[in-house]
């Protein structure tokens, strides 16, 4: 007789927590730092490529009443293969770059912005200097829109390059949200979120998922992606904040403490928060 030989199995390599989600869905053989990258938010800029697989988006007001957003991945093997536009640097976006150890990804900047940048020693990649081949001009883009709201990039040169360049790839943040499963006692089926006359946005609560549009309730129009994904996300957090001009044209934040909303599970309730260089404290009232 033969005696089959005995069989083994690979249990397949633990993936790292989310340092956003919460979730183990990280390959972190890939690296643990996050990737931030600004992008162009305008309505001529819109829609836009990626953005929707982001684990975290943050959106502000900036200058004139507009609104940026900085979307943010655990690491950069998570950004899709089109990401974008890509943007010029704010100022109260690379504070959060920083908070969150990320690589901050944009396109030159405000003054304000790139003063920032340098002040803060946060770790950055400017598509618009030097010989730059992490980042191009999409043809599609160039094909429907002027030329400022076309550059793009993707997570396979942007991993390329931060090996290349030897720039550190861990973190040693930890998770910077915790979750749970209690509800909050507020309404939380719908929101709306003012920035400026010339930017609000809203969320409607949809079998788990908070969908968003532009535009106020009952008029908005659905923020999606060029694939047609509308952007959604579970958990929405409203941060309350002193703005101040920094100059003529561009707006900061104080982004030291306050009050804010979570929405979230169709409940809301109300939080207070603190941010420092290593940091983001959300607590209930």
């Amino acid at each position: 007789t033969t005696t089959a030989p005995p069989t083994t199995t690979t249990a397949p390599p633990a993936l790292a927590v989310n340092l956003f989600t919460g979730e183990s869905d990280v390959d972190d053989d890939n690296g643990t730092r996050p990737v931030a990258l600004m992008i162009d938010n305008v309505s001529q800029a819109r829609p836009q490529y990626g953005i929707d697989k982001a684990d975290l988006f943050l959106e502000a007001e900036t200058e004139g009443g507009v609104t940026r957003m900085m979307v943010v991945f655990a690491n950069a093997a998570r950004i899709p293969e089109k990401i974008g536009p890509v943007r010029s640097a704010r100022s109260p976006f690379v504070l959060m770059a920083q908070t969150f150890d990320a690589i901050y990804c944009h396109a030159g900047g405000s003054t304000a912005g790139l003063a920032t940048l340098k002040s803060t020693g946060v770790t950055d990649f400017d598509g618009l200097a030097g010989a730059n081949s992490s980042f191009w001009r999409d043809a599609y883009f160039l094909q429907n829109r002027s030329a400022e709201h076309t550059l793009i990039t993707s997570g396979a040169k942007l991993s390329s390059r931060i090996s290349s360049s030897k720039i550190r790839n861990t973190t040693q943040r930890q998770p910077f949200f915790s979750y749970g499963d209690s509800t909050g006692s507020g309404a939380g089926q719908q929101l709306q979120v003012f920035f400026s006359g010339a930017q609000t946005i809203s969320f409607v609560y949809d079998n788990g998922l908070y969908k968003k549009s532009n535009g106020a309730l009952g008029s908005a129009s659905p923020h999606k992606t060029v694939d047609g994904t509308q952007l959604s996300a579970a958990n929405v957090l409203v941060l309350y904040d002193q703005k101040y001009s920094e100059n003529e044209a561009t707006i900061s934040f104080r982004l030291k403490s306050g009050n804010g909303l979570l929405v979230t599970g169709g409940t809301s309730r109300d939080i207070q928060w603190s941010r420092s260089t290593t940091g983001l404290s959300i607590t209930e009232k």
